[in-house]
């Protein structure tokens, strides 16, 4: 037989369909699903040919809605092809296929995965549609919802002729305008039914070859535009909403390390471009190098913090890992420094450890805090070719004090406190309710760094010091002042009474013990009220 859709008009009176084929086979929903089956579920031999798989466009489509480009999508596929390459990405999307589904899912505007519809229902379930007079009109439930989503999202049709599909058509044509743009693609030439659903959505036509190429380009450039940086401010902020849907869950546990350890790479790249100390230190190099590392950490500041308020403790682990990086410093052979220009290696990461630090002590991870404390540099750093710890490398200011006022045009008894405070008070926006709170919280980290920096023997020669700031002035002028009601005053106040409970001790910091907390604050307090500057 050569013409099999002849024979059959001929032989019935009416041209086969898929309806009235469907409906000459199979009398139930039950009977259905089996039949439908074996269309979708691939044979052990059609696995090995890697038939009834998701295809190239399958794929790229789960990257974008991993990396949040993709919020929801409406199908009106039977099978579990979405499905299998969402999950393998790592995602299990939240899959509607009957009206039903809709009261038990969560609003697309709160869920953290990719919401999947199924308009027409899954191949499996017996309650699917897919005869003409089912695909004509849905029940009034699904039309508000999928109506809901075409006027809060912007639409990409790929794969969808919207010949047989009236109910739909007829859902989109009856939404309210996008708030975003529609691209409706098309292989060949452009039915009249898509370029009146076009117009109708204030849409463009594209053009396509398949959809393997549509959504492989759309990947590559949406991903290559980050990279690439156009745009700094989109670009934070994209990476922002990046870093907090990988500290969402432990499914991105990889993405977030690959993400973090790569923003380290990045600065200590930008650092080194620029690590050559050998001139005289002037005021405007000091402003430079200081720009310089603040650009080249700021990102990293941020994602500190984010780890701080909302990660684990191996959220926060690996920016230990990366303050030892910064903090390296490779020689080379013949290479010489000008005295007091080689500190200025340690800018980044002093900006870097603060961040945290301040973070840290406003969240209440203090065990954390104090794993990093406790870090080791290896040879080669800033300061040298020998191991020095890192509360060593970043707690302690390298210039004294009256030659920083110096570099940096100020006239205080604690420059480095103010510089600190400064630079990083644009990084917690949004942290404090007001600008007091910052600064009780500064000061209280910075001098919670000096005990600790006291406490594990960070000082050389084993002569006893420990960092000053202008947190040694602020605790005289908050209990005098003040009346002792400053956060500052209380925190340390607490420590007598409550003693092994007070937070940081509890969290194992000083050991863990409040004499061993009580002997370092006395020796620290006596050299405080020696050296205070007023």
């Amino acid at each position: 037989m050569e013409d099999w859709h002849q024979w059959y008009k001929d032989k019935y009176g009416y041209s086969a369909s898929y309806s009235s084929l469907l409906e000459a086979l199979v009398k139930t929903p039950t009977e259905r699903v089996q039949l439908m089956k074996g269309f979708f579920e691939p044979t052990s031999d059609e696995k090995e040919l890697g038939w009834k798989e998701p295809t190239k466009a399958h794929r790229e489509i789960a990257k974008l809605a991993k990396d949040g480009y993709i919020r929801v999508i409406l199908t009106t596929n039977f099978d579990r092809l979405l499905e299998h390459a969402l999950e393998a990405e790592g995602i299990i999307p939240q899959v509607i296929c009957h009206e039903n589904d809709i009261e038990k899912t969560t609003p697309i505007v709160h869920g953290n995965n990719i919401t999947i519809v199924k308009i027409n229902g899954d191949y499996i379930d017996c309650r699917f549609r897919n005869t003409t007079e089912e695909l004509d009109d849905y029940p009034e439930q699904i039309k508000n919802y999928v109506r809901r989503i075409f006027e809060d999202f912007g639409l990409i049709t790929c794969g969808w002729s919207a010949v047989w599909d009236k109910g739909l058509i007829d859902i989109i044509n009856r939404s309210s305008s996008s708030r975003y743009n529609s691209f409706i693609t098309n292989v060949g030439e452009t039915s009249s039914i898509m370029k009146t659903l076009a117009t109708s959505r204030h849409g463009e036509i594209v053009q396509i070859n398949s959809a393997d190429e549509l959504f492989t380009d759309l990947y590559e450039q949406v991903t290559a535009l980050e990279r690439s940086n156009v745009s700094r401010n989109m670009s934070h902020d994209m990476m922002i909403t990046r870093i907090k849907k990988y500290l969402s869950s432990e499914l991105y546990n990889i993405e977030y390390s690959d993400l973090i350890e790569k923003l380290g790479t990045e600065a200590y790249d930008k650092i080194m471009t620029e690590a050559n100390y050998n001139f005289a230190l002037t005021p405007e190099q000091f402003s430079a190098y200081l720009d310089l590392h603040h650009n080249a950490v700021k990102l990293l500041m941020d994602a500190a913090i984010l780890a701080v308020r909302w990660g684990k403790a191996h959220h926060i682990e690996i920016f230990g890992d990366i303050l030892v990086k910064l903090c390296t410093k490779p020689f080379k052979s013949g290479e010489t420094f000008i005295e007091g220009a080689q500190y200025l290696h340690a800018l980044g990461a002093t900006l870097l450890l603060n961040a945290m630090g301040i973070a840290c002590v406003k969240y209440k991870r203090f065990t954390e805090l104090n794993n990093i404390l406790k870090l080791s540099v290896p040879a080669e750093n800033f300061m040298g070719y020998y191991r020095s710890t890192l509360l060593y490398l970043l707690g302690s200011i390298h210039w004294e004090y009256k030659r920083l006022n110096q570099l940096t045009g100020l006239n205080y008894y604690y420059p480095w406190s103010f510089i600190l405070l400064e630079r990083l008070c644009s990084h917690f926006k949004g942290c404090f309710t007001i600008d007091s709170e910052y600064e009780n919280t500064f000061y209280i980290w910075e001098q919670l760094e000096s005990l600790v920096f006291g406490y594990n023997q960070c000082y050389i020669l084993g002569h006893f010091y420990v960092p000053t700031g202008e947190f040694t002035r602020k605790k005289i002028e908050y209990k005098v002042r003040h009346n002792g009601k400053e956060p500052f005053t209380i925190f340390f106040e607490s420590a007598d009474k409550l003693r092994d409970e007070w937070e940081p001790i509890r969290q194992g910091m000083f050991g863990g013990s409040y004499d061993e907390y009580k002997k370092i604050l006395d020796q620290a307090e006596e050299f405080y009220n020696r050296t205070r500057r007023y």
